[in-house]
């Protein structure tokens, strides 16, 4: 069992507003816990922000400054957004950007290299600077949550976690046997995942098809989320697969 803190009379709410029993509630939700929080803060900051942007002067001169967002949360905003928000939130950012090309006439700089800087890349984006600090956050608080558990309970919940989450959580946490433990429940799901594939593809091959169970049909997904990250939060400018 990991080894427990005195725990406060009531759950208080985590940095990112989540209380302790929210917490469970995500663990039992299915797919990466953090990937499912981070996806929600983005799509609630985007859906909030178009009505800024198209609504307010200021934002869009702000955004302008800023040179957007990166490609991938271009197009995710894209998909929420209404033709007339993104009509009344894009003018100001084409006008700056056009100003910008039109000094380099009167430059020597490098041309290819000038232009390349207009383009907004994921380490300067709104959006994805959100993500980082907000799977950071909720991050930190999972592993505190998770070592107040008894250790049944928390490889339990924490074998669905992605790798790429699953290496930030792991940073947070103090006890070495716990990670040792989380590591082996690791392995385990994901051979579990592996044979489920397997399984799949036999009984696809035979054309045993009614015999696929559930488990079995939708292993390929919980192996990609495994190994890439959910797509809602890594990939959300593509059309789902499933």
């Amino acid at each position: 069992m990991v080894s427990k803190t005195e725990e406060p009379s009531e759950s208080p709410a985590t940095p990112t507003g989540q209380s302790e029993h929210d917490m469970m509630q995500d663990l039992r939700t299915g797919g990466c816990p953090i990937c499912n929080h981070v996806g929600k803060v983005m799509f609630d900051f985007l859906a909030n922000w178009q009505c800024e942007l198209k609504n307010d002067e200021m934002v869009q001169q702000e955004f302008a400054v800023e040179r957007g967002l990166c490609s991938a949360h271009t197009w995710l905003f894209a998909d929420m957004a209404s033709p007339r928000s993104l009509s009344k939130g894009y003018p100001i950012l084409l006008e700056h950007i056009a100003e910008e090309l039109l000094r380099l006439l009167d430059t020597s700089c490098n041309f290819s290299d000038a232009i390349k800087a207009l383009v907004k890349e994921p380490e300067n984006c709104r959006v994805c600077r959100l993500l980082r600090d907000s799977e950071e956050i909720y991050a930190r608080q999972l592993a505190v949550f998770l070592e107040r558990e008894d250790t049944h309970t928390a490889c339990k919940h924490s074998r669905v976690i992605c790798l790429r989450h699953l290496s930030l959580l792991f940073s947070f946490l103090n006890h070495k046997e716990f990670m040792r433990i989380l590591l082996l429940e690791k392995a385990k799901y994901l051979r579990k995942t592996a044979e489920e594939m397997k399984s799949y593809t036999k009984k696809d091959d035979a054309l045993e098809r009614k015999l696929i169970t559930r488990n079995e049909q939708h292993s390929y997904l919980r192996a990609l989320l495994q190994v890439a990250g959910s797509r809602n939060v890594f990939a959300p400018q593509f059309k789902r697969i499933a």
